[in-house]
């Protein structure tokens, strides 16, 4: 009795190894072995792997509210003999879509920024500003004739904010995503609104043949 229990242990033990060895050389292949192959391609090619916010979606947003903002009649008469202060709000994920709105905001500053039509405070980093104006006058580490001056930053004109909604259906055939976006210039002083335009997108993507 003790001859066959070792022997179908051993057996045993032969068999447990070869399936934990098949199944390791699985999970390293799942984890980057194989054949899998990463390439790069087009930033600015129209992405229609999925009907969900992408990334040319992105860019067809920027463009269209930042050319429609810089050639608005009452923008151009602003920016013609001047040069604005401006800050950008985060824009407002209202949709159903997961959108990375900082992204979109990123983008809008960058175009806004490079046309040269207005200047730019930053009010992401007024926290980090206050850290260092503290440290400049309060810590006794600075030479006061180099720090920087307190109460001498220049106040935004302009304030440049907006959202994004969404629609979204499905049937047993088509499922279909409605994009709208609406953006704003508002004079801060006046509180009245000198410009606004809106952007709407709208895809459909057919059943596969087993599921979505």
């Amino acid at each position: 009795m003790k001859l066959v229990f070792k022997i179908i242990s051993k057996n045993f033990l032969t068999v447990s190894g070869l399936v934990l060895s098949i199944g390791s050389a699985a999970f390293l292949s799942s984890c980057g072995g194989g054949n899998a192959k990463v390439s790069y391609t087009d930033p600015n090619a129209v992405q229609t792997t999925s009907i969900n916010y992408s990334s040319t979606d992105l860019q067809s947003i920027t463009n269209a509210m930042v050319d429609s903002m810089l050639t608005a009649p009452r923008v151009e008469q602003i920016t013609a003999k001047s040069t604005p202060v401006l800050f950008v709000s985060d824009v407002q994920n209202n949709s159903d879509q997961m959108i990375d709105t900082q992204a979109l905001t990123n983008a809008i500053s960058t175009r806004l920024i490079n046309s040269g039509k207005f200047n730019f405070v930053d009010m992401s980093q007024v926290a980090e500003v206050k850290k260092q104006m503290a440290y400049q006058h309060q810590s006794g580490m600075v030479d006061q004739a180099t720090a920087a001056a307190m109460g001498k930053q220049i106040g935004a004109q302009y304030m440049f904010y907006g959202d994004i909604s969404s629609i979204s259906q499905r049937n047993s055939s088509e499922q279909t995503l409605y994009l709208q976006v609406t953006m704003k210039l508002l004079d801060i002083q006046s509180g009245l609104i000198i410009w606004q335009g809106e952007k709407q997108i709208s895809k459909a993507m057919s059943k596969k043949t087993i599921g979505w």
